[in-house]
């Protein structure tokens, strides 16, 4: 199975951010990325999408209201 990697660009339309956004949130760690070499970025699709289902949650618990 083979895993598509997105770039910065391709997550940031597919979560309406700007490709700043995009890095913002990776440097803070809060979205699920794959460093190449020293500045640049990859995002896992299937990371991704887990991480949507899971309210922006890196956990691999889904989210809920209690959360």
């Amino acid at each position: 199975m083979t895993n598509k990697l997105l770039t910065v660009k391709e997550v940031g339309e597919i979560l309406d951010l700007k490709p700043a956004r995009v890095y913002e949130l990776t440097r803070e760690k809060k979205i699920p990325f794959v460093q190449i070499g020293e500045r640049q970025y990859r995002y896992s699709e299937a990371a991704l999408i887990s991480w949507i289902e899971n309210g922006g949650n890196q956990s691999s618990e889904p989210r809920t209201d209690e959360n």
